[in-house]
């Protein structure tokens, strides 16, 4: 009598110990998979892609990287790269009279030449449907106020926001401002 109620206790239970190691190794399994691919599509070559926020009669916004040397400017005919080394001009006369940091004073003709005057006359002639958002690099930080003043003198409202070096963006433009 005594081995009969040493089998029915023991089949009174049952150990879950091996469905529970089975569960684990799946959990584990799917995490590997799914950290693998975060891995894959946030790799070394993955950008940054900004939404602006989209309401009803809001501007768009022109995106602008500035590195301290160099402005990209992402327009609708693809990326332009302006080179601003931030030179002086002087008015003489009938002409201007550029000053580099590194070389004599030169006289130009003409208007005050501007690498920069193609994307200002953009922006001012769609400053109340648009305005600039500069993605500025750590190498653009201590000459952004001066790059920006230019935009705020001809009244065009700006935007920033800091970026890694070398870290690719671009602007994801909701199917309704693309216009």
């Amino acid at each position: 009598m005594a081995a009969a109620n040493t089998q029915s206790a023991e089949q009174d239970h049952f150990d879950l110990l091996p469905f529970i190691a089975i569960m684990m190794c799946l959990l584990g399994t799917l995490l590997l998979v799914t950290m693998s691919m975060a891995a894959i599509n946030i790799g070394a070559g993955a950008g940054e892609g900004w939404v602006p926020e989209h309401d009803p009669g809001s501007k768009v916004p022109v995106l602008i990287e500035w590195d301290g040397k160099y402005a990209i400017w992402h327009s609708e005919n693809g990326l332009q790269k302006i080179e601003d080394d931030f030179v002086e001009y002087a008015h003489v006369g009938t002409g201007w009279i550029r000053y580099d940091a590194d070389a004599l004073p030169t006289r130009v003709a003409g208007p005050q030449p501007n690498a920069m005057d193609p994307l200002i006359d953009y922006l001012e002639s769609r400053r109340q449907s648009h305005y600039a958002l500069f993605a500025v690099r750590p190498g653009g930080f201590a000459t952004f106020r001066r790059f920006a003043s230019r935009f705020e003198d001809h009244k065009i409202e700006i935007g920033s926001e800091p970026i890694d070096e070398g870290k690719p963006v671009r602007l994801i433009l909701p199917k309704a401002n693309l216009k």
